[in-house]
């Protein structure tokens, strides 16, 4: 009776998709599987204890090539002996007959060349069924093991790198343009000509002439300087005199001549 995949169970087997389990036995698992166009096969896998012990490896590689021990071995598909990691065997599924089971029956009965009165034994792997995949396979998310990686998990890994790769490439062209851009504007500005020291308007200079004063209306030019000329002589002192002789003379009219003054003032009237 089929159950459905364990975790431990591999999910593809080369180019065979494992769908669910057929059945279970120490010496190996039968799987049902569909290959590359859908078809239905049946795939058996040695045990864990079946593929750490040579000699039933050995048995399950002499049964699958030469089918010793097996009656009537179906026709192989496929199959995978030099890894002794996961050795399998893919034959056409078939619901009347044991499938790829069949050549997992000589794995755990050794040959006697004695009289067949002699006892048969139990190898010491007989114990547990667990498939050879479980020893090599981390699991992973979801309770499915490394060996189950879907293809197209593959495909969605490459083409978010190769996304990722055009982002990176689309920032670098941005970045190259933006860096173009300023360097352009720096040189631009470096290229402008300073003005030259002779467009620059003069200073004034502090030794520069007062504004003469404008003429009043209706004077001349001979009357407004005449004043000034006047207060120059007057106001300037000659050199070496006496502070009396700060004061200005006035002219006096001819009725003002000085007359004889007496000398002494009793005799004047």
């Amino acid at each position: 009776m089929s159950e459905p995949l364990q975790d431990n169970d591999p999910r593809q087997l080369g180019p065979y998709r494992l769908s669910e389990r057929l059945t279970a036995r120490p010496e190996g698992i039968v799987y049902l599987a569909h290959g590359p166009a859908g078809e239905p096969v049946s795939v058996a896998m040695l045990s864990e204890g079946a593929s750490a012990d040579p000699a039933a490896r050995d048995r399950f590689v002499a049964a699958v090539s030469r089918g010793n021990g097996v009656d009537n071995p179906p026709a192989v598909l496929k199959s995978n002996t030099s890894n002794p990691a996961a050795s399998w065997v893919a034959v056409p599924h078939s619901e009347a007959g044991p499938g790829a089971g069949a050549y997992l029956e000589p794995v755990g009965v050794e040959p006697t060349s004695g009289s067949e009165r002699s006892p048969g034994y139990v190898p010491y792997w007989a114990g547990g069924n667990a498939p050879a995949t479980g020893r090599w396979f981390g699991q992973v998310s979801g309770g499915r093991s490394a060996a189950a990686a879907q293809p197209g998990a593959n495909r969605a890994a490459i083409i978010g790198l190769l996304a990722l790769l055009l982002l990176i490439v689309g920032l670098l062209a941005v970045l190259y343009m933006w860096l173009s851009q300023v360097s352009k504007q720096a040189m631009a500005e470096s290229e402008k000509p300073s003005p030259s020291p002779s467009s620059e308007q003069p200073s004034p200079s502090p030794f520069s002439p007062l504004p003469m004063p404008s003429p009043q209306p209706g004077s001349s030019p001979e009357e407004s300087t005449e004043p000034e000329s006047e207060q120059e002589e007057t106001t300037q002192p000659p050199p070496g005199g006496s502070p009396s002789s700060d004061v200005p003379s006035v002219p006096l009219d001819g009725g003002d001549q000085p007359t004889d003054v007496p000398a002494d003032p009793e005799q004047m009237p």
